[in-house]
Formats: C-alpha cells, sequence, structure tokens
C-alpha cells in the first residue's frame, strides 16, 4: 500500500506538472471508485496540492477532489488512458489525470469540503504539532500493542506495514511491546525514528515494491535503503544475526531478535 511518503511525491511532483490545468470533465469506468457528480469540476482549475496522512487532496476553484490510493493505486498523467484506470479525469490541453488500480480498491471523492472525508485522521507526524512532549501524551494514553497502535491512522497519520517495521527497527523497539511499557527514552528514539525514517523515505521518492510509481513515472527508490522490511533471513545490519518474519496484528513484520527484544515485558 502507498503509504505517506509515495503520496506525498504525488503532492509534490503533480504540484509541477498539473497545477492551473483547466478540467473539462471525467468519468468513473469502475463505478464504485467514484459515486459523485464529474459535472461539477467542469471548467475548474486545479489551484493546489495537500495531503492529509494518506490522502491526496487536490483544491480545484471551487471544488475538492480527494484520492486514496489503498493498495495498489496509482496516479497517471498522460493523453490515453492506461489499462486498468478506475477514474479518469480529463483536461482541456486532452490530457488525462487517471487513478490506475488493479485490485480496485482506491477511492476518488469531488467534494466541496475535504474536512468530512479525514476529520478520523490523528496527528500529522512531519508537522509542527508531532512535538515529543505531544507524541509521549498520545503515548501514555495507550495500553495496546505498539506496531498496530503506529498503523492506526487515527493515532497518527499516514504510516504503513514497511514504515512501521522500519521505524520500530531504528527505534530498537520490538513491536510486540505494549505502548505503556516504553520508557522516556525509548519514546524519545521512536518519536525521533518515525520523523528520520518518514523523511528520508520522502527524500528517496518513497518505495516501490509492486505498483507505485511517481508522477514522472518513476519508481520510488528507498527499497535500496530498508533495513529489515522483507528481509527475512538476511543478515541484520546491526548485528548480523538473521532477520525474523512474525505476524503481529494480522500483519507480516519484519525484526532482529537481537536488537529488538521482547523479553521481560
Amino acid at each position: 500500500m502507498p503509504e505517506l511518503p509515495e503520496v506525498d511525491s504525488y503532492r509534490t511532483g503533480l504540484d509541477k506538472i498539473i497545477k492551473g490545468w483547466k478540467l473539462k470533465g471525467g468519468k468513473s469506468i469502475w463505478a464504485k471508485a467514484c459515486i459523485d457528480d464529474f459535472k461539477r469540476i467542469k471548467n475548474q482549475k486545479i489551484i493546489s496540492f495537500d495531503r492529509r496522512g494518506k490522502y491526496l487532496i487536490i483544491k480545484l476553484t471551487k471544488d475538492y477532489i480527494i484520492v486514496h490510493l489503498r493498495m495498489t493505486g496509482r496516479i497517471d498523467i498522460g493523453i490515453d488512458a492506461p489499462k486498468y484506470t478506475t477514474v479518469q479525469f480529463d483536461f482541456e490541453n486532452n490530457q488525462k489525470m487517471c487513478l490506475v488500480d488493479y485490485r480496485k480498491f482506491g477511492r476518488v471523492w469531488i467534494v466541496d469540503d475535504p474536512r468530512p472525508i479525514i476529520k478520523h485522521l490523528g496527528i500529522e507526524p512531519l508537522s509542527s504539532a508531532f512535538t515529543l512532549k505531544k507524541f509521549k501524551n498520545l503515548i501514555d494514553k495507550r495500553s495496546g500493542t505498539i506496531k498496530p497502535l503506529l498503523l492506526n491512522q487515527s493515532f497518527i497519520a499516514g504510516i504503513g506495514n514497511y514504515l512501521a517495521d522500519e521505524i520500530l527497527f531504528r527505534a530498537s523497539i520490538h513491536p510486540l511491546r505494549k505502548a505503556n511499557t516504553l520508557s522516556k527514552g525509548e519514546i524519545k528514539k521512536l518519536h525521533d525514528s518515525i520523523k528520520y525514517i518518514i523523511k528520508k523515505s520522502i527524500d528517496y521518492g518513497g518505495t516501490t515494491f509492486l505498483t507505485f510509481r511517481g508522477p514522472e513515472g518513476k519508481k520510488g527508490e528507498f527499497w535500496k535503503k530498508l533495513q529489515v522490511f522483507r528481509k527475512t533471513g538476511e543478515p541484520c545490519p546491526h548485528c548480523k544475526s538473521p532477520i525474523k518474519r512474525i505476524v503481529v496484528g494480522q500483519r507480516g513484520t519484519h525484526i532482529c531478535e537481537i536488537k529488538q527484544k521482547l523479553e521481560n515485558y
């Protein structure tokens, strides 16, 4: 699933490519992908781009287009609609913006106010509001397992499976630890790691595992920097012991049992 860095690459990349373009219409090729009225966007221009968690928010002259890529969605710009296009937006210059999604989980909304769509989301991990003090206050109120908590979009917005594994590895925290067992030092390491890993992934254009391509068709390169995710059996870069795959909250999870100890918790 595209996570915060991949969606952010669309935010910055599409701003350079299609900002100012005028829409002449669109359509939902897979009916469930967008149930809203495309007629309302005619003659509206692309004004700006924003991101909230894993949601891409495109501001138009009057309305908003909101895109959630879900598991396998990507956004393509071009003259022709690619195979597996589920939603298509047409511009006056005959270019198209398409949601391409062979599993058909991605969703698009056309709304006059994005807030009802994104109101459930938690704090943005790269925002100025995400201070160590704020994070500690959030953690102190929780007693659940730490990895599912990081994946909870109402807790922190934008973290998915690969980010969570890399964040916890860097912070030396086992994904099965309970949030209320973390020391002040561990909370600080976790807070630092959340910001560090997300920023690094953004710097490398996100990560491509299957279908993700950035706005210019480029693959995300952060996969080259992954330390544990999908590295089962490979030597840990910290201690050379083999990376182990376990299941946490029904999600495949990758750890170093030496660096991320669970004993005594």
